[in-house]
């Protein structure tokens, strides 16, 4: 008889974001042999407006029952207050939820952050008497260490009480990233053990894009969340000394707390060689990483964030792009280990300059550096192996 999974998440398709689609693809890898269950909330993220658009009604995956709930907060990417105000809302809601489901589950799998999903969790494994696994996809509340002020200190505070009771109190705990382990590790102990399970791409995604075509532009691409944790000087610094370089051009897609200023530099900077878009739906804009030549990284030089490994590292890696990086830390080991391209620190400036000058003038480096990543990608980033993984970690014993 197939266990009978419920997971809980925040973020889940067809929002964009390496959340929604990492618990698609977990989702997936589950629901071929298992019963699953989906609680989660109406598309929001990054903002409600955005899927009142045709080009995001795609890919909830099918054969799943998904219960959302409504939420009233609509833009809260800029306000820390508005965001903790949703996850309040989001917590009261799922525990109405729990009070009046009938049904039993075997295992609740749920995933931060936000801290407050999980402890949702914990409500749910005593009702259920089931298993209680965690998918750690952030080091949140150790994240607010990175902004200024009274209440992200208060809820770094709070944060670290409730992530203490919620690691302990798992079955079974998962990072998606190698760099969390010591943190994780600090909080409970060497007794139990932590599971890692990357990101991951589907084969489709994974197909090697050969560098073939003939173009008129070389464009270097950046995707995804524009927030606090994300580099986007260096690249001006970049876009600036290649200003009068007409066959090169910067596209930015993305989102977050400092789209709008990031929009407003670019003007103030008459920085003609660099276009920014919207957030786009997962589908287009892999259309653009598939059409782009170079893809950008940048991460904040903080402790945290080296930590981590950011989801659109591996798309870049699975699209054959070579990368250009500003970063250190577990997203550079990846990129060294895999020689899918280039990494630098902030203060680089004149080196970075002269290696991407290479990377534009070298159509076989940009395939050299585009194979590599992709054939790395393929061997740890694919969610058809990986899921190997994922079953071991929910049905074998620790």
């Amino acid at each position: 008889m197939k266990k009978r999974i419920l997971i809980i998440s925040q973020n889940f398709p067809p929002e964009i974001g390496s959340a929604a689609n990492r618990m698609k693809g977990i989702c997936q890898c589950l629901d071929e042999v298992a019963d699953v269950t989906v609680w989660t909330t109406e598309p929001h993220y990054p903002y409600k407006q955005l899927y009142q658009q045709t080009d995001f009604l795609e890919c909830a995956p099918e054969g799943i029952t998904i219960k959302r709930i409504k939420t009233k907060s609509i833009r809260f990417e800029k306000n820390i207050l508005r965001r903790f105000l949703l996850y309040v809302e989001v917590l009261f809601r799922f525990i109405k939820l729990i009070l009046t489901e009938s049904e039993t589950y075997d295992v609740v799998f749920v995933t931060s952050p936000p801290l407050s999903v999980p402890f949702i969790g914990l409500l749910a494994k005593r009702k259920f008497k089931a298993e209680f696994v965690v998918d750690i996809r952030d080091l949140w509340p150790e994240t607010l260490s990175a902004i200024k002020g009274i209440f992200p200190k208060i809820l770094r505070a709070l944060g670290y009480l409730i992530e203490k009771r919620i690691y302990h109190q798992a079955d079974k705990l998962i990072v998606n990233s190698e760099g969390f382990i010591s943190y994780i590790q600090g909080i409970v102990g060497d007794s139990k053990k932590i599971h890692f399970l990357p990101n991951g791409l589907t084969d489709s995604e994974l197909v090697q894009v050969p560098v073939s075509r003939v173009s008129d532009k070389i464009t270097i691409v950046y995707t995804g969340n524009m927030g606090i944790a994300q580099d986007i000087e260096s690249l001006f610094h970049l876009a600036k000394n290649f200003q009068s370089a007409k066959n090169v051009q910067f596209l930015l897609i993305g989102y977050g707390k400092y789209y709008a200023e990031i929009q407003q530099e670019i003007k103030n900077l008459g920085l003609k060689n660099v276009i920014i878009k919207p957030p786009e739906s997962r589908q287009k804009v892999w259309k653009r990483l598939r059409s782009a030549d170079i893809a950008y990284i940048g991460l904040k030089e903080h402790a945290i964030f080296k930590t981590v490994v950011p989801g659109k590292l591996i798309d870049y890696m699975g699209a054959s792009l070579p990368i250009i990086g500003v970063t250190s830390g577990y997203s550079k080991q990846i990129i060294e280990k895999a020689e899918a391209g280039l990494v630098f620190n902030k203060n680089e400036q004149q080196e970075i300059n002269k290696e991407l000058s290479k990377l534009i003038n070298n159509q076989e480096l940009r395939r050299y550096y585009g194979e590599n990543g992709n054939n790395f990608a393929r061997r740890h980033f694919n969610w058809q192996t990986n899921k190997k993984l994922l079953y071991k970690i929910i049905f074998e014993e620790d």
